[in-house]
């Protein structure tokens, strides 16, 4: 009977592996731009928030509370 050395809690499962490390590679992303919200209210640069696309591969920048790509629409990140 072979026994493994870390019990069953020590060993890392599969969703926490997946926020240490991405599993490909990381590439270049793209710049998808200011939302119009954030054109229309005038915002600066430092009142911007940066926000990732996982559809557009991209990051875009709005006002801290919107969700919603500029490029596609994807609410989720």
């Amino acid at each position: 009977m072979s026994e493994d050395p870390k019990p069953e809690a020590a060993r890392p499962q599969r969703f926490l592996r997946s926020l240490l490390a991405p599993e490909r590679a990381l590439g270049g992303y793209r710049e998808l731009g200011v939302t119009p919200l954030a054109r229309q209210l005038a915002l600066s640069d430092d009142q911007l928030g940066g926000h990732w696309c996982s559809r557009c591969q991209g990051i875009w920048y709005g006002c801290l509370l919107e969700v919603e790509c500029p490029c596609c629409g994807n609410r989720r990140g």
